[in-house]
């Protein structure tokens, strides 16, 4: 078995699943990624060689990406990239696999909608201290992801640059909340 860190750009090719192993959950999807040139003799673009693999995602971040991502999303994976051997019908046959550590969507894409969700203390209200608005489990407000087209009908509306209060929508950093508290989820 071979294991190499690698980040990946690429597109959602199966609608995802999410499944229990034991006690953990997997959301499991494929990846398709491809390569564009420019050639020279002809002036056209053309694709280059395909690279599928089967992404899975474990753990928290399983529950924070289901129901968020979908068939037919770009995005960004980073994680250990497996290859598995196995036997069938005589032959042995080869599969890549992602354990993905991070994910996110690739906004030379798509639209993105991230709300920024807060993991220091604040002051207690109504006895709770430390609790914001959103997600019961975490505290947090998930974002909204999705191939969404822009609407240029629609200046500083619901698909406006400026969020609740007039202040600026943030840009997702990655799944797992990082340094400045981002949580990477997502939505159609």
């Amino acid at each position: 078995m071979n294991e190499t860190q690698t980040t990946v750009r690429g597109t959602i090719i199966t609608d995802p699943i999410t499944r229990r192993v034991g006690t953990d959950q997997v959301f499991t999807f494929r990846v398709a990624s491809n390569t564009r040139y420019l050639d020279r003799t002809s002036g056209e673009w053309k694709t280059g060689g395909t690279l599928y693999f089967s992404a899975n995602c474990w753990g928290t971040l399983a529950q924070r990406t289901a129901g968020r991502l979908f068939k037919g999303d770009a995005v960004l994976v980073h994680g250990r990239l497996l290859t598995n051997e196995y036997e069938k019908e005589g032959q042995i046959r080869r599969d890549l696999e992602m354990r993905v550590n991070a994910i996110g969507p690739d906004m030379s894409r798509m639209e993105v909608t991230a709300k920024r969700i807060r993991f220091d203390p604040v002051e207690p209200v109504d006895g709770r201290a430390g609790e914001s608005e959103g997600d019961e489990e975490t505290g947090a407000d998930a974002m909204e992801i999705g191939s969404v087209e822009h609407d240029e009908s629609d200046p500083g509306g619901e698909h406006g640059d400026a969020g609740p209060g007039g202040e600026q929508d943030a840009d997702l950093v990655g799944a797992h909340p990082g340094p400045g508290g981002y949580v990477g989820a997502a939505s159609a």
